[in-house]
């Protein structure tokens, strides 16, 4: 903790120490450019390379010392480190298997007794498996067993494999992922000398162009990055682990994957296989007995295969833990047609396992129903279909709480037919996403449209806050608009929330407060990093007041912020949390919801994950094919790309809008604001000369007409006063001063005409003068208030010629502080 804690506060000094010198270099690089003479465009200019080096000095020095950190710390290759991390990693998963194994009742009191026994289906040779020389075919030596609550047989038919790699096959639903948690259990209860700690891993997140050690690394490391982390970095010493055969990959559900990567991932398994190390991998029969027909074998592994369940081992299970008398007409039907449609359909575990924990869980109930069931045209079918159906609506039923049972949901209880919609609403989106699991953070996809639209909002917001208090509501109005529609291009166009997050958690609530911290700890930072950022710079080069200076800093700090939550998993999570459950598609207290039913035995764990408890009732409730003896549906293509594979700009997206409207501000401000005209309020009213401009193009549209000088014709002793007022923009930006020359116009016999004129706001002068013919004098120019609005102009005629004289301002303009370089508190 105190390595995190002193890196956490170098990372802030740098971020700090950076974001000063950026401000400084931004301030230099303005300044000089609106220079007004050249020793001024040089002593600014200069700066800009002094920070640049310094700069360039300072991110040397810190790249060293991050190249040099990761050598002080201990080395991964430490075997007692190694050895003290594998019992560590064995204690956590027998505890999580353990609990998982109770939960789905396959050890309470005792699970689903099923024979297995090798298989008669294509695998490799006597010779390579069991190390004969005698070769011939490896059925001859066949390995058999049963499932039962000591594990033996499955254990000691491993340990008797010299190269401890092993295929498990079985028809759908005939217990393959329960055999492969006996087989953990039982490996790590009775462990061989300098056996590898078996890992329980579902294969389905594995794409073939991926290495498998490297998949069983990061899948290691997304599980147990908990347990990992107490010894350096997760995947790092995950992958130290997979390289020093200190790990025993269990894969389940080689089937899972799209039919058209089987036969190539079965290659990349025997290459796995091949180097020595040990493998245990399930897989259905027909889709491994296809694989095989189009690739090779597992040249080294043992194939056994799991048999139907039998009547009368079916019955023991149903009568678990004491016999029910609502069962008694199903055991009498099933002992007298041990081939029939009811058979058949209870020969699966899952079918079994099924119906003990519906008819359990609903006492009122009657097993009959199934019979009427079998009597059907569909039969088998009919009576799957039956069961997969009622086991939801079952097992949410209320049910008091058990008191060795503390978990948050235990106290939640939802109505069955809501429970149903909600995972019917997962399941399609898992379904339509080809993935048999799904995290909390690759929900937010969902609402891709609503991501966008708050992305644009965000950021017309800000722009609203800053353009329309200085240009208008009219233009800043437009700008805002015009920040908004960017925003929703960037955002629509590199593909709307993350989808990825730092999976090193063990639980999805674990990972879930971890994101929270992260995102809420970035968006604090950055908000007030970029706030003081841009917000003191626009203040220092705009010469604000100082309840303007901090409301930009305010402003941007916070849209910054919230930007920052917003792009981060856990905030897309947020907004998409609210907006499925406004919808109804799912509850507002998703991640306590999924916990209840990973309770409740619908949903399965894996690492930060969810699953449901098997395909097939994953298929049923997306409204797909659920019957185990149905055709399976056709393979899905494999899960999108997360977000953390996209390049770092995409990942930076709301940000970077955020920025650019600070810097739009700027350049839109410096452009228009240089030197503004007054314009008339009261008083005599002097001539108004303009001017129109026009762009290329011509045509009215493309024109402006713009004041550029004033006159006053002024009879002999003669004096006129004016008030003139400037644009609303002076309200947010202090005004600096009044500039423009007067002059004295020719006219006929005035030629000796002289004013005398002065300028002044709310009783104070600001500037005066003399306009004579033979030349002119202004007087030294007093500060202006900075919150000016008005300037009053008096001219008086001091000549006595008869005459009539015109005086012109030329190029009246009010100056802004910041505009010109000296202003502002760092000028």
């Amino acid at each position: 903790m105190r390595g995190r804690r002193r890196d956490t506060v170098r990372r802030t000094g740098y971020i700090l120490f950076c974001a000063g010198l950026l401000v400084a270099a931004m301030s230099s690089v303005v300044k000089a450019l609106v220079a007004d003479s050249p020793g001024e465009l040089q002593r600014w200019g200069t700066w800009p390379e002094n920070i640049a080096a310094l700069s360039t000095a300072v991110a040397t020095i810190i790249l060293l010392w991050e190249k040099r950190a990761p050598r002080a710390d201990p080395p991964v290759v430490d075997e007692d480190r190694i050895g003290r991390a594998v019992a560590d990693l064995a204690i956590r998963i027998r505890a999580d298997w353990a609990e998982e194994a109770v939960r789905r009742e396959v050890t309470r009191p005792a699970p689903v007794l099923v024979h297995w026994s090798s298989t008669g289906r294509p695998a490799a040779s006597r010779r390579f498996v069991l190390d004969d020389r005698l070769g011939g075919e490896w059925q001859q030596l066949p390995l058999r067993g049963k499932t039962d609550e000591s594990n033996n047989d499955i254990v000691t038919a491993f340990h008797s494999l010299p190269h401890r790699q092993l295929m498990i096959l079985g028809d759908p639903g005939a217990g393959k992922t329960v055999f492969a948690m006996l087989l953990t259990l039982g490996l790590i209860r009775r462990p061989a000398a300098d056996e590898p700690v078996p890992v329980l891993l579902s294969i389905h997140g594995w794409g073939t162009a991926e290495r498998l050690d490297e998949f069983v690394a990061r899948r290691l490391a997304e599980d147990y990055g908990d347990v990992l982390a107490d010894y350096g970095d997760p995947l790092a010493f995950a992958r130290r682990l997979v390289e020093t055969q200190r790990v025993l990959p269990i894969l389940d559900g080689l089937d899972e994957l799209p039919a058209d990567a089987i036969a190539q991932a079965m290659d990349r398994l025997d290459r796995f296989a091949a180097e020595g190390r040990p493998l245990v991998v399930t897989c259905r029969s027909d889709e491994y007995e296809q694989a095989v027909a189009r690739s090779r074998v597992l040249s080294r592994a043992a194939v056994v295969e799991l048999a139907p369940v039998e009547v009368e081992d079916a019955i023991a299970y149903l009568s678990q833990p004491v016999p029910d008398p609502r069962w008694e007409p199903v055991f009498a039907h099933l002992r007298t047609h041990r081939d029939g449609p009811l058979a058949r359909a209870f020969s699966s575990p899952l079918m079994v396992a099924l119906a003990r924990s519906t008819y359990q869980a609903v006492p009122t109930a009657d097993p009959v129903d199934l019979l009427e069931a079998a009597q059907t045209a569909a039969g088998q079918r009919s009576v799957e279909a039956r069961l997969v159906a009622a086991f939801v609506p079952a097992v949410y039923v209320p049910q008091p709480r058990r008191p060795s049972d503390q978990s948050p949901a235990a106290d939640v209880n939802y109505h069955p037919e809501q429970a149903q919609r909600w995972l019917m609403f997962l399941a399609r989106h898992m379904s339509e996403h080809g993935v048999q699991d799904v995290g909390w953070w690759e929900l937010s996809p969902l609402i891709r449209t609503g991501f966008v639209a708050i992305s644009g909002s965000l950021v017309a917001l800000l722009a609203t806050l800053l353009f329309v208090p200085v240009f208008g509501p009219t233009f800043g109005l437009v700008v805002a608009a015009m920040a908004g529609l960017g925003t929703l291009a960037v955002a629509g166009f590199t593909g709307g929330p993350p989808r990825s997050i730092h999976a090193e958690e063990a639980t999805p609530r674990s990972a879930l407060a971890k994101e929270r911290a992260r995102a809420i700890s970035r968006g604090l930072r950055g908000g007030a990093l970029i706030g003081a950022a841009i917000g003191l710079l626009l203040a220092n080069l705009l010469g604000m007041e100082i309840g303007y200076a901090g409301l930009f800093v305010a402003v941007f700090g916070l849209v910054y912020a919230l930007a920052t939550l917003l792009d981060h998993p856990w905030g897309s999570f947020l907004v998409a949390r609210f907006w499925l459950g406004v919808t109804g598609r799912l509850p507002f207290g998703l991640p306590r919801f999924l916990e209840d039913a990973h309770r409740r035995g619908v949903l399965r764990q894996s690492g930060a994950r969810h699953q449901f408890r098997h395909l097939v009732l994953q298929e049923y409730l997306a409204g797909g094919v659920s019957p185990l003896s149905a055709a399976p549906p056709a393979a899905t293509a494999s899960q999108q790309k997360a977000d953390g594979q996209r390049p770092p700009l995409h990942q930076q997206r709301i940000r970077l809008c955020v920025a650019a409207v600070g810097l739009v501000f700027l350049m839109l401000f410096l452009l228009s604001t240089a030197q503004t005209p007054p314009t008339y309020r009261s008083g005599d009213r002097p001539e108004t000369l303009t001017e129109v401009s026009c762009s290329a193009s011509g045509g009215g549209g493309g024109c402006h007409e713009y004041i550029v000088g004033y006159q006053w014709q002024v009879g002999p002793g003669g004096q006129v006063s004016t008030t003139f007022t400037f644009p609303s923009r002076q309200r947010v930006i202090q005004f600096r001063g009044v500039v423009g020359e007067f002059k004295l116009l020719p006219s006929n016999g005035c030629a000796n005409a002289a004013f005398e004129w002065q300028m002044s706001t709310a009783g104070r002068l600001l500037r005066s003068g003399e306009v004579r013919d033979t030349g002119s004098r202004n007087d030294a120019a007093h500060a202006p208030p900075p919150e000016t609005k008005t300037v009053a102009v008096t001219v008086r005629r001091t000549d006595t010629e008869p005459c009539t004289a015109v005086l012109h301002w030329d190029g009246p303009a009010g100056l802004y502080r910041g505009v010109i370089p000296g202003s502002g508190p760092l000028g």
